[in-house]
């Protein structure tokens, strides 16, 4: 495993509360130079859930059981910060990683697992399915693939495995939460990995 830096204060230079936030940080894996998401507090506070409007225009879904959840494309500067949309109703895509539509690599989704009280993620549920379990995945041009999970992994916030974002290799989803809220603080990162169903 690697570990990162974390930075918990926000750009005015105050403390901040919990939230899911992730810093994408330069990482080697195989031959390949990329960046790696890892998660970070940011405020939980939250007047009402926001809607699924935020972040721009969908890009593709996610959906687990009767539940779709739209996906937005989040763009960051090399070693800057990978925040999801600012709901817990929507998930982010790296665009530094690979699309949705992608059949090779990895692509790399993000979302808040809360946004304030009372708005818990829409991707919570991938946090509790089984490896072999499947789910479904829209991408930019309309078209549905099934994909089924392979690992449930829970690390130490700004550790993570090189693996889960190459861009070359096996085609896999890297999905990123926060978890493990601990007197004000995330511990763990939450990661699901998962493939497609052939």
């Amino acid at each position: 495993m690697r570990a990162f830096r974390t930075d918990t204060r926000s750009p005015s230079g105050k403390p901040v509360r919990p939230r899911c936030r992730t810093l994408l940080v330069a990482a080697l894996a195989a031959t390949v130079t990329m960046s790696a998401p890892v998660v970070t507090a940011t405020p939980s506070v939250a007047a009402s859930c926001p809607s699924t409007s935020v972040g721009g225009p969908a890009i593709g879904s996610v959906g687990v059981g009767q539940r779709t959840v739209p996906v937005k494309s989040v763009t960051y500067p090399a070693g800057g910060v990978l925040t999801p949309p600012p709901s817990a109703e929507v998930a982010g895509v790296s665009d530094l990683h690979r699309p949705l539509r992608a059949r090779r690599g990895s692509t790399v989704i993000t979302w808040h697992v809360r946004y304030g009280k009372g708005c818990p993620g829409s991707l919570n549920p991938l946090l509790t399915m089984k490896p072999g379990e499947t789910f479904r995945v829209t991408d930019e041009r309309g078209r549905q693939r099934t994909y089924q999970v392979d690992k449930q992994i829970r690390v130490p916030r700004g550790e993570y495995n090189p693996q889960w974002f190459q861009l070359n290799g096996p085609r896999r989803l890297t999905f990123m939460t926060c978890t493990e809220l601990k007197k004000g603080e995330f511990r763990k990162t939450a990661v699901v990995i998962a493939s497609p169903v052939r």
